[in-house]
């Protein structure tokens, strides 16, 4: 029963991806609509934005996950863009430290 919260933060995760995705693209497909434009410039604009969005939103939501994962030594057993994002936290976090 311990992969249940697991499995509803990727759930989350998921609605998260696509809705970030449809929301701003329906947008722009409506403004495409009512303007009288050829080319889907508000469609385009808007797939962008959800792109954008989506991207720092998966970001936030992945980081607590990594930093716990880092913290319990388990850093050798993540893969593919898991262990470069891990690489890329702990480097930010070590130039902060610096900083400081």
């Amino acid at each position: 029963m311990k992969q249940w919260p697991a499995a509803m933060h990727l759930l989350v995760l998921g609605f998260y991806v696509a809705f970030s995705l449809i929301i701003p693209a329906g947008i722009g497909v409506w403004f495409d609509k009512r303007s009288s434009h050829e080319f889907p410039l508000f469609t385009l604009i808007g797939l962008g934005l959800g792109t954008i969005i989506m991207v720092y939103g998966v970001y936030r939501m992945v980081k607590p996950f990594m930093e716990e994962a880092k913290r319990e030594g388990r850093e050798e057993q993540l893969r593919g863009s898991a262990k470069i994002l891990s690489k890329v936290t702990s480097s930010k976090q070590k130039g902060n430290e610096e900083q400081e």
